[in-house]
């Protein structure tokens, strides 16, 4: 079967040449539609559900809501571990699922399982966007000389955030600094004495004023009105024209009980960047298995647009973490590493065989392999990265070519004045073809053991795999089907022959050595002994580190800030300056 290949394909070099032209024009194609990524996305399948309660205390978060939330969420399907963080005034429950789940099916039955939570009123959980840990693609801050931060936040929330949510790809943009903007009425409590109003009359008389109605329609004629009722507040004045309460048919306004202004939220947090000791940010976060280069261009736009648009106001958008960046970094790296791969095979084949064209035939097996990644990767939608193309071997990959091409090689110095013919380019391929075939299926069934991690092992270790194993047997189909031909094409003339005296030397030197261990093979069992127990030995000697030992331990909700620093002051002297046996177990006890 095999050698069959080999003879149609060398008889048909030209017409397997142009289809190799082909090839490598659909995996360019490839390169330039797929995926590339700067990392791997290793998280698991996971749901986070958020419940912000402003004013509880974190005792009270998790009595009344991460304990109801965690026994309805218990039994979701696929649901793999679940951990939960109670804080002042926000609890966060994190929900990992089984390998092979599917997002949007486990996300809508944690929905489902929310909504049967029993919860205080007006408490309403909220689910994480879809995206991963490393969905950060895009960091961005909006500066002004003449906006204030109030000013640069509102165009933050109207303008530029739903703008870029618009994005294909993008699962959702967050806001980080800034201010929320109030309406607030600073209560005057004389005038309160005055007039006999509490606290709760003002809210109720601002919540029942602060609403649109909307009524029937009135038919007049051949004409109809729509009626409705305008009560919404648009701005201070009508937050001041709202009527409290009526004394001695006098109309007590909300204006009449303090003073009117604008103001903030009281702020939980403040962001700082360079010289700027309070600014506003934005983060894009990628929607999940999406290609991020794509998006990135798309957010470029977008970004572009919003630029011109916030000119004629004084705001610039200044981002100061691109993805782009290191997708860049990663693409240049992986086109530096095969160029310099295909330099080097190609010196040191030259060295070795003493012919150029040797050399080059052996080592367009490289860009060929390659090609072949390209395509199996854009066919099958695995995205490209800098760990899965980085663990190409550029010297397993031209094994073969190298073997094909000496044994070629070999017949043509063996008649140097004589033109090479296409039989015995025919013999001498056939002599080494199925040794390739079946050497390289050896090397990509060595790699079957990685497809049985799971997780974010298996996220890892897998694509790389496969990686390898595509561009192997890429290099297995060139090695049959191309390079006999070329070799032939490239050597077919008579030549001189090239006599390597280091390479003669060396293989003088491995006869002689070789011959002393075939006549005494004790000796090889006793070097490869002493090297097996070596490893051995030194596999059980503990490993050395000049890092530094970091412990993290985390309190109840109920633990205190002086005990807890009293413990923290206590473990970090027992690990310093006790007996490392008392240590562990101390440390495995508490």
């Amino acid at each position: 079967m095999i050698n069959n290949v080999v003879r149609y394909c060398l008889r048909k070099r030209y017409a397997v040449i142009l289809v190799t032209i082909l090839v490598a024009l659909f995996g360019y194609y490839s390169w330039t539609q797929m995926a590339v990524e700067a990392y791997p996305e290793l998280s698991d399948v996971q749901a986070q559900v958020t419940t912000q309660v402003p004013g509880l205390a974190a005792e009270e978060i998790e009595q009344q809501i991460t304990i109801p939330l965690e026994r309805q969420l218990s039994g979701t399907p696929g649901l793999v571990h679940m951990r939960s963080s109670s804080t002042f005034g926000l609890s966060l429950i994190t929900l990992s699922f089984k390998d092979g789940a599917e997002d949007y099916w486990e996300r809508q039955r944690v929905t489902e399982r929310i909504a049967q939570a029993t919860l205080p009123s007006g408490v309403t959980p909220s689910l994480d966007p879809v995206s991963g840990p490393s969905g950060e693609i895009y960091r961005y801050t909006l500066q002004s000389d003449s906006k204030n931060l109030m000013e640069l936040s509102e165009i933050q929330r109207w303008i530029v955030m739903p703008e870029l949510r618009q994005v294909a790809g993008i699962a959702d943009v967050n806001n980080f600094g800034g201010m929320t903007k109030e309406y607030q009425l600073e209560v005057d409590q004389n005038q309160l004495q005055r007039y006999g109003i509490a606290l709760s009359d003002i809210t109720t008389a601002i919540n029942n004023n602060n609403s649109n109605a909307g009524g029937s329609r009135i038919s007049r004629g051949e004409q109809g009105y729509v009626v409705r009722g305008i009560g919404l507040m648009r701005n201070l004045t009508d937050l001041g024209n709202v009527v409290v309460k009526q004394v001695n048919g006098v109309p007590i306004l909300v204006r009449d009980l303090g003073k009117m202004q604008y103001s903030h939220q009281e702020r939980q947090g403040i962001l700082g960047k360079d010289n700027n000791p309070d600014t506003i940010e934005g983060i894009v976060l990628l929607l999940k298995y999406q290609n991020a280069s794509e998006v990135i261009k798309n957010v470029h736009a977008k970004v572009e647009q919003l630029q011109k648009q916030l000119a004629p106001q004084g705001v610039r958008i200044v981002p100061y973490i691109d993805r782009d960046d290191l997708i860049e970094l990663t693409v240049h790296k992986v086109s530096h590493t095969v160029i310099e791969g295909i330099g080097l095979v190609c010196i040191v084949l030259i060295l070795f065989l003493g012919s150029p064209r040797s050399a080059l035939v052996a080592a367009v097996t490289i860009p060929l392999a390659l090609v072949t990644v390209f395509i199996m990767m854009y066919l099958t939608k695995m995205p490209a990265n800098l760990f899965s193309l980085g663990a190409i071997d550029f010297g397993i990959i031209v094994d073969g070519a190298i073997v094909v091409t000496e044994a070629i090689l070999r017949r043509r110095e063996a008649k140097p004045t004589e033109e090479l013919t296409e039989g015995e380019v025919r013999a001498a391929t056939t002599e080494v073809v199925k040794p390739i075939f079946f050497a390289t299926l050896i090397i990509i069934s060595a790699y079957l053991p990685l497809f049985a991690f799971e997780r974010a092992e298996g996220k890892l270790l897998s694509p790389m795999a496969l990686t390898v194993s595509y561009a192997l047997m890429g290099a297995l189909l060139c090695s049959i089907v191309l390079v006999p031909g070329l070799a032939y094409m490239a050597l077919r003339k008579p030549r001189r022959i090239f006599h390597n005296k280091p390479l003669e030397w060396l293989t003088a030197g491995y006869r002689k050595t070789l011959g002393a261990l075939l006549d005494k093979p004790s000796i090889a069992y006793v070097i490869g002994a002493v090297a097996l127990a070596g490893v051995i030995v030194l596999a059980r000697l503990p490993a050395g580190s000049s890092c530094r030992s970091w412990m993290r331990a985390r309190f109840g909700c109920k633990c205190r800030c002086r005990p807890g620093c009293h413990w923290k002051r206590e473990w970090r002297w027992r690990l310093n300056y006790a007996t490392p046996s008392w240590s562990i177990q101390r440390c495995l006890t508490l």
